[in-house]
């Protein structure tokens, strides 16, 4: 699997549900040591990547909306994971690097 280097991202969170159409838009993406943070307006995804696994936390504000854990992949510059209970799927683009970041990327 290749994964983008850690970093802030101009990105993308799309969500479709069941056999549903991919809804997308902008997000705010960033990565760093296994974790990754995706805002969305105020809405703050939470992410903790391992082996595998990754724990979601899904806050607004300082409220704690969701928390629930997934089996994720990475495509690229994709993160996919799927909400199990809700049947939805989840997309994360970490592909174009905020101004100022370095856009390389590194194996894993």
């Amino acid at each position: 699997q290749r994964v983008p280097t850690d970093g802030l991202y101009v990105g993308e969170l799309c969500t479709a549900v069941v056999a549903g159409p991919l809804n997308c838009g902008p997000a705010e993406a960033f990565l760093s040591n296994n974790r990754a943070k995706v805002r969305v307006s105020d809405f703050i995804y939470d992410l903790s990547l391992e082996a595998g696994q990754v724990e979601i936390m899904l806050v607004h504000g300082s409220t704690l909306v969701d928390a629930w854990s997934a089996s994720y992949s990475w495509d690229h510059h994709y993160l996919r994971f799927i909400d199990q209970e809700r049947r939805t799927f989840y997309r994360v683009r970490f592909a174009n690097a905020a101004p100022g970041q370095d856009s390389g990327r590194r194996g894993d």
